[in-house]
């Protein structure tokens, strides 16, 4: 299966995560970083959506993720191994390249900024078979790099974007819903359930059941690895609703 992998950088971040949340004010930390798992948490089967994300994946009704525009013409480029994609002049507005990658043989296509994406020899020719990224565009950029093994294949549509971050919605039980962005996190979280369905998980109960509301109690990285510890090959479940908070389709499951 094609799946988007984060760099060394980001997996050391989620190692570091435990000293992190006991060194730290809540305030000071990301809230990306405050939504990664204790230890050694995972996703069964679900994924909760963060704004950029739900919006790569065209899931562009959830409230809070980002509105993507296109600023003209995508540019197309087939090459083996690594290579360089020149994108032109950087229109007015532009705070990203969208890039829509096709993988033509097996490997791991990795970006500038450390995320890849990697294929099987079950992905290529497939509609699996690559996978769509949003880059964050530095000053004065006006390319980007695929890296990859010499014998490994690809091509990509790179497109020049703006992204806003849309606002939470609010249901009539007074709750906002939606995406995790940059504004932290709304009462009611969109998530994918591990049924697949698209719906929501109530903030406090994915605190309770991802160590989030402990982690707010430990003194030293010792009480939090002894939690960890704790929680070893257990599994714990959240329900999922729909945006009313109250109507139950599903369940959000993390591994210990």
């Amino acid at each position: 299966m094609t799946q988007i992998d984060f760099d060394p950088v980001f997996s050391a971040a989620v190692r570091n995560e435990l000293d992190a949340r006991v060194s730290a004010p809540s305030s000071t930390v990301p809230f990306w970083r405050r939504h990664l798992r204790l230890g050694a948490g995972i996703f069964a089967g679900a994924s909760i959506l963060i704004g950029g994300a739900a919006a790569a994946a065209g899931l562009l009704t959830i409230p809070g993720a980002q509105e993507v525009t296109e600023l003209g013409a995508s540019v197309v480029k087939t090459a083996t191994g690594t290579d360089t994609v020149q994108l032109g002049v950087v229109p007015d507005g532009a705070t990203g390249v969208f890039v829509s990658l096709t993988c033509l043989s097996p490997g791991t296509f990795t970006f500038e900024d450390g995320a890849s994406i990697g294929c099987t020899m079950n992905d290529v020719g497939q509609a699996t078979g690559g996978g769509s990224y949003t880059l964050t565009l530095s000053p004065g950029q006006q390319s980007i790099t695929i890296t990859t093994p010499p014998e490994s294949s690809w091509t990509i549509a790179a497109t020049y974007v703006s992204e806003r971050t849309t606002e939470w919605a609010v249901n009539d039980n007074g709750e906002t819903y939606g995406a995790l962005n940059e504004s932290g996190e709304p009462d009611l979280i969109a998530v994918l359930a591990t049924n697949g369905n698209e719906g929501f998980v109530h903030a406090r109960e994915l605190a309770q059941a991802d160590g989030s509301e402990q982690a707010a109690t430990f003194a030293s990285p010792e009480q939090a690895l002894a939690w960890q510890d704790s929680m070893a090959g257990k599994t714990v479940s959240v329900p999922v609703y729909e945006n009313d908070g109250e109507t139950r389709i599903g369940e959000f499951t993390i591994q210990y």
